[in-house]
């Protein structure tokens, strides 16, 4: 749990406890480095990745903030951080925002499962075509998708046949989806 800064001799004062009291400490980056919290760099982040403006950015800090507060977490490790914030883009109906926020990757259960399943063969190209098939499927509209899918297919030329071929199903299968998608004017 998280100690409250409350000495019994000050009851007088307006405030017992400070909303700061409730918050985490320290984060763990994703590098594995404790930083102090700081709620400051939650809405430079938003703001710097998904280019939402400041004052909606504040707002939306401002509600994870308040949730954060309940949790009772004495640090918290930055992709927790990150999935509180995607959670209330999408409250707030902001989902480009979101898609522009959240972390690719894949579930430590599906990570475990190809360990399991592959032995390390080709390990790496399974998760990379994981995570090209989740960009490719939430950044498909920029041109920045369209260049990054060129780059893939010119580095998968030098992949073993069968790595290659899952990268580029992977980038078929969220281009698929996204027309498909836009077919039925979802997008």
């Amino acid at each position: 749990m998280f100690k409250l800064n409350f000495d019994p001799k000050k009851i007088k004062e307006k405030h017992i406890i400070n909303p700061e009291d409730l918050l985490p400490k320290h984060v763990e980056t994703t590098d594995g480095k404790i930083s102090p919290f700081d709620a400051n760099k939650i809405i430079y982040s938003i703001m710097e990745e998904t280019g939402l403006d400041k004052e909606k950015a504040i707002e939306v800090t401002t509600n994870v903030l308040r949730k954060l507060g309940g949790l009772g977490l004495e640090f918290i490790a930055a992709p927790h951080l990150r999935e509180l914030v995607c959670g209330e883009l999408t409250a707030e109906g902001l989902h480009t925002y979101r898609n522009r926020y959240t972390r690719l990757g894949i579930p430590i259960y599906d990570v475990k499962k190809i360990l399991t399943e592959q032995r390390g063969k080709a390990f790496a190209s399974l998760l990379a075509a994981q995570v090209i098939e989740q960009y490719v499927h939430l950044d498909r509209l920029s041109e920045a998708a369209e260049v990054v899918i060129e780059q893939i297919s010119h580095y998968t030329k030098e992949l073993p046949e069968n790595e290659r071929a899952l990268i580029e199903k992977a980038m078929e299968n969220a281009m698929r989806l996204y027309n498909e998608k836009k077919e039925r004017h979802l997008i």
